[in-house]
């Protein structure tokens, strides 16, 4: 027995000796004394956490038990609930199947469908999405992460009650959707006394990818005397004694597999000690599928295809089962030698084998023709669309249009249900029946954009491959495009395969389809800027956007994407007028808000961020908002409320996380380094860059790039390393929108490391950026350089200009640094009077940005000019124990009069989640209560 992995670890597993006794009627285990201790420790440890009432908790855990099969994982954890039963523990259980065909989140709603009743107490737009998911009412398509918070916010509800222990079994048979969520709920169990514990089966048989996270708890073998013990337990239950070679032999071929132990002898009755059935060439899965097959050596032909009837019937119910076979002349009859033998067992509502393996067996030995039979006939009987739909299509060997339309269709209301996974299985087999090449790229599209959206990123790949080698119709070309943009720009993916623009032309050619070629082109140049390639696909882009008679609005953002300065300065004063129509689409504002950045337009680049954010949300599209949130940090970032922007990058970066979208948090930790380093603080910068590079393991943007030599250039500079700050800003030019705005950056290291020659080309070309854009802070940034590079008698005449234009671009952070640095330069040329006045105004501006590293230096030139600050401002008036990003973010939302279940709802939180951050920062603020939050976060220092 082992346990590894990542999350709550587990705890030390005592002796054999000291591991505590079943509760009466407990499932006899042998030889699993420390196991069980572990796992009923798990128990334990959350029941005595919800019996504390301190309001200082550690909330639950989570575990995957993994073993082949017949282990012993089900008896294990059935055990463990016997054990929480008695501990008052309510039990929640699901149970995956093998070959199962859902519309997705079928093991999620087995698992919760007994707490329906307090779905009531979340939050609406979660509320909405966990039913819509669940087909119990219609809603907006509901993004993976809004059904996974709710999930949890109802989990969290039920054991506000009493403590929660959740089953998952079988995990490498869950959908993938219910996996998906379980594995989001598993990881955030500090709130509340909740148990996960989750079976997977391992083996050659198993070719599943777990979306689990959860600490590994490797279920080994039965040691040699618990083996024996067992086996001697069973025997005495055999028609016959065993003779000791028949024992011997058992125990050799079962190698300490409690279900081959079981199972085993049976087999050897049927077939001898030399039987084949107990190969030691075969692995133990393969030896008790073979042990379960000779078991059916006596079973009648009628008998054997209702049993195959039964395997692949899924979990229907008894009577959907036997009037599908009634439609193949099978009946009770052919029912009853199947109990008799203890291989299938009904309770009236269902079917149930002796053991999954079985199932396994019957399907994995049946041919072709008997598998058609049985789903031909749950087919003819299936009352719900979507299992008719797959049953007709397991039947069919044979491309077929009109079962390749059901099929779709099963996709379609998979997608509107939030089910992306289950979505691509079935446009995969849609597009398999289609019967001809243009549906069958048309589905294969869908099915690589649903992939992506799903962030199964290498299928999405595959797929996008495979509509490559097909000659798609105008539409699938545009919309693949924008698939692999999307995929390049949020995850990273080398793998993509890249535009075939020839393919692309010959599709789109004619007028009828020139909004469409501007599309796939607008595409291109977010790939193309985004990624820095080289500046000849820049230039053909745009030669060839400006010979397309288009009036989409995405051509003269794509334009603006590709040469700002040849756009300007029409394009600039046109980028208002754009915003009304892109506005239904988070990604077209969102390409609106970076060609607004491109041509120095931030008033309207913050416009289309907030726009993009609040459409995204509006739309549950939590991908887009993740990517307007940290848009719109980078835009408060440079109008100096640093503050606010790290609660939006920190926002950021937790739900690209979560979301599973890489490079998107990698950019957010970008920002986010940049904003501790304007706050001084070096550790949380530097942590930030680390996590900005190990996020970009696909393959890093230019942005996320540039931010994060930004920030390192920041901390450089302020520690005085000059040299080194100059070598991180001039790798900045892989992006030269964010080259231009630290460019007076670039300028004081140049100067300041002895190196001023450096900039001069660099800094004429930003010069001519600011003056065709008329850009306020551009402007601003350019003539402190030329400051900071002027001989003393022509400097002034800089400095004064730099601070007249900082004063009109809505940026006091950079407006107080020219003014530090203007004050600095009046200092040195001892006009001490003036230089106070520049440094006093400095320093109260970084003071109220909340930049102590900047304060202290500003008051330490005040000081020197001869001024005492009237206070002290190089330390900060916020408590010794400072608010988190998140706590902010709540505390303001707060503070506007939100509810706990509408911030919830706001920001990807159970309410309960909430709940216990203001519980933590009331006392931060010294406050009791809401009554007060916003004076009290303007007197920290937290001011909006």
């Amino acid at each position: 027995m082992a346990a590894d992995g990542v999350g709550t670890s587990l705890p030390s597993a005592p002796g054999a000796a000291t591991a505590r006794a079943l509760p009466a009627g407990s499932p006899v285990l042998f030889g699993r004394s420390e196991e069980l201790a572990v796992l009923t420790g798990l128990v334990d440890a959350a029941r005595s956490d919800a019996a504390d009432s301190n309001g200082d908790r550690q909330g639950g855990a989570a575990v995957l038990v993994e073993g082949e099969a017949g282990i012993g994982k089900t008896a294990l954890v059935t055990a463990v609930e016997q054990h929480a039963r008695q501990a008052g523990f309510r039990v929640l259980r699901c149970t995956g199947l093998q070959g199962s065909n859902t519309v997705g989140f079928d093991g999620l709603h087995e698992l919760l469908h007994p707490l329906l009743p307090y779905v009531a107490a979340l939050p609406d737009r979660q509320r909405t999405a966990l039913l819509t998911a669940f087909a119990v009412e219609e809603g907006p398509v509901p993004d993976r992460l809004l059904v996974s918070t709710a999930a949890l916010g109802l989990l969290e509800e039920a054991a506000s009650r009493r403590p929660v222990l959740v089953l998952a079994e079988d995990m490498q048979w869950t959908d993938r959707s219910s996996a998906e969520v379980l594995d989001f709920i598993g990881l955030r169990l500090s709130n509340a006394p909740i148990v996960v514990i989750a079976t997977a089966r391992t083996g050659h048989d198993v070719h599943v990818t777990l979306p689990c996270s959860f600490p590994r708890f490797d279920l080994g073998p039965l040691g040699a005397d618990a083996a024996e013990t067992l086996l001697a337990t069973l025997a005495d239950t055999l028609p016959r004694p065993l003779s000791d070679t028949a024992r011997r032999r058992i125990l050799t071929e079962a190698g300490g597999n409690p279900l081959a132990l079981h199972e085993l002898p049976a087999a050897l009755a049927a077939t001898g000690v030399a039987g084949t059935s107990l190969s030691s060439r075969l692995p133990t899965t393969r030896r008790l599928e073979q042990a379960f097959l000779d078991q059916l050596s006596a079973v009648p032909v009628a008998s054997r295809a209702f049993l195959v009837l039964a395997a692949v019937a899924d979990d229907a119910a008894l009577q959907d089962v036997m009037a599908a076979a009634r439609t193949m002349d099978l009946g009770l009859d052919d029912l009853e030698p199947l109990e008799v033998r203890g291989l299938l067992r009904t309770d009236f509502a269902s079917l149930h084998f002796r053991h999954p393996l079985l199932r396994s067996a019957v399907i994995g030995n049946a041919s072709a023709a008997e598998l058609a039979a049985a789903h031909r006939a749950l087919a003819s009987v299936a009352r719900d669309e979507t299992r008719a739909a797959w049953h007709r299509a397991s039947a069919t060997f044979e491309r077929d249009e009109t079962i390749a339309a059901d099929l779709e269709a099963v996709a379609r209301r998979a997608e509107q249900r939030g089910a992306r996974p289950e979505a691509v299985r079935a446009y995969e087999r849609a597009a398999t029946l289609s019967q001809g090449v243009v549906g069958r790229a048309r589905r294969l599209g869908r099915a690589a954009e649903t992939a992506r959206a799903a962030g199964m990123t290498s299928e999405a790949i595959e797929l996008l491959a495979q509509v490559d080698s097909l000659a798609g119709d105008a539409q699938t070309v545009t919309e693949t495009a924008v698939t692999r943009t999307v995929l390049s720009l949020t995850t990273g993916s080398v793998g993509a395969p890249p535009l075939e623009m020839d393919r692309v032309r010959s599709v789109l050619a004619g007028p009828e389809h020139a909004d469409r070629l501007v599309e796939v082109l607008w595409a291109a140049a977010l790939v193309v800027r985004g990624r820095n390639r080289p500046r000849a696909e820049w230039h053909a882009l745009e030669s060839e956007l400006r010979t397309i008679p288009s009036t989409s609005p995405l051509k003269p953002v794509a334009l603006a994407l590709l040469t700002p300065l040849g756009a300007a300065p029409a394009a600039r004063a046109n980028l208002p007028h754009l915003v009304p129509q892109l506005l239904a689409s988070p990604l077209g504002m969102a390409s609106l808000a970076i060609a607004a950045e491109s041509l120095q337009d931030l008033e309207t680049a913050l416009t289309c961020w907030e726009l993009a954010y609040e459409r995204a949300h509006e739309l549950g599209a939590v991908a887009d908002e993740t990517q307007a949130l940290r848009g719109r940090a980078t835009i408060l970032l440079l109008r100096g409320r640093v503050r606010d922007a790290v609660a939006d990058a920190e926002y950021a970066a937790r739900m690209a996380g979560d979301s599973q979208i890489p490079l998107v948090a990698g950019i957010a930790h970008g920002t986010l380094a940049r904003a501790y380093a304007l706050l001084g603080d070096v550790e949380a910068a530097r942590r930030a860059i680390r996590d900005s590079s190990s996020r970009s393991t696909g393959g890093r943007l230019a942005l996320s790039s540039a931010d994060a030599r930004w920030a390192a250039g920041l901390i450089a500079l302020g520690q005085h390393r000059y040299r080194d700050a100059l070598v991180e800003f001039t790798h900045m030019a892989v992006h030269p929108t964010r080259a231009l705005w630290a460019i007076a950056d670039r300028t004081e290291a140049a100067v300041h490391g002895g190196r001023p020659e450096t900039v001069t080309e660099d800094l004429a070309e930003a010069e001519a950026v600011a003056s065709g854009f008329h850009s306020a802070h551009l402007t601003s940034l350019v003539l402190r350089s030329r400051a900071l590079l002027a001989p003393a008698d022509e400097a002034e005449h800089y400095w004064s200009r730099a601070i007249e234009a900082g004063q009109l671009s809505e940026s006091p952070i950079e407006l107080a640094r020219t003014r530090l640095l203007f004050g600095e330069w009046l200092r040195r040329e001892r006009r001490v009077v003036e230089a106070r006045e520049h440094l006093r105004d400095a320093l109260g501006e970084f003071d109220a940005a909340g930049t102590p590293v900047f304060a202290a230096r500003a008051a330490a030139e005040l000081r020197a000019a001869g001024e005492v600050p009237l206070r002290d401002t190089t330390e900060r008036p916020t408590t010794s124990n400072p608010l988190t990003p998140q706590e902010l973010q709540i505390a303001r939302l707060a503070a506007d009069g939100m509810s706990n279940r509408e911030i919830a709802d706001r920001i990807y939180l159970s309410h309960r989640t909430v709940s216990t951050h203001l519980y933590k920062l009331f006392p931060k603020l010294g406050v009791t209560s809401r009554t007060g939050l916003t004076e009290a976060l303007a007197a920290n220092g937290y001011a909006d």
